[in-house]
């Protein structure tokens, strides 16, 4: 059976004219305008997407290049997390924009899920990722994969088929409490994803042009993601 784990990290994405209306929204959650932009589903640009499939181990990053202030790099190492020293070698796969980025993930989840043994794998995914790159495709009028996502998306939580979210599995669908990524990562026995940032921090590095800084801890996150599965699936 194929696996892709993946991750998404979404930056604040307003025009001008919808900078006043979303202020007003991000009051009553009280919130930044930028923080609600970025976590709102219709509002959140994708600057990145990290993906691992297993069991081939292919690891992989999906960049929104015109974030960088230069070219992206190939390829990037990133160490493994479980005390092993073990450095996993990541394909930068750099995109024009967000919409080529939508669209060349959208076909790599295509083909995975397109077996009928594929599944997806996310850490709240069904109440973030998976909406976000369905709105953001509608935004952009993307194809590729978004029957997919929406697949996905209108999976029965309790009995899922082609998509595993984490955080239901830990939480019994949310009977116990629920805690982030990190908190089962370093519990099993992992490196914390969120050492040297975090997703709040994910807007104010891509705008200083640190989308590197980003790619590696959207890896990370996949890795600690990865490692999770292994654990409540062993």
């Amino acid at each position: 059976m194929s696996t892709l784990i993946f991750d998404i990290e979404t930056i604040c994405d307003l025009t001008p004219e919808q900078l006043a209306t979303v202020e007003k929204l991000a009051e009553g959650r009280e919130w930044t305008v930028e923080r609600y932009a970025a976590l709102c589903p219709p509002l959140a640009r994708v600057a990145c997407i990290a993906a691992l499939e297993l069991p081939a181990g292919r690891l992989q990053v999906f960049a929104d290049s015109t974030l960088a202030p230069k070219e992206l790099p190939a390829a990037m190492d990133y160490e493994v997390g479980d005390g092993s020293g073990r450095k996993h070698e990541a394909e930068v796969v750099a995109c024009g924009g967000e919409a080529e980025l939508l669209a060349t993930f959208g076909r790599r989840l295509e083909g995975v899920l397109q077996v009928g043994t594929g599944r997806a794998v996310t850490y709240s995914g069904r109440g973030f990722d998976l909406p976000v790159l369905l709105h953001r495709s509608i935004v952009h009028g993307v194809r590729d994969g978004r029957s997919t996502v929406e697949r996905l998306l209108l999976e029965n939580r309790f009995r899922p088929q082609q998509h595993v979210d984490l955080l239901e599995t830990v939480t019994a669908f949310g009977a116990t409490g629920r805690w982030p990524l990190a908190a089962y990562a370093v519990g099993y026995g992992h490196r914390s994803p969120k050492g040297d940032m975090d997703g709040s921090q994910v807007n104010g590095a891509v705008a200083d042009g640190r989308l590197v800084e980003v790619l590696h801890y959207c890896l990370g996150d996949v890795l600690a993601t990865a490692h999770v599965l292994a654990k409540v699936e062993a």
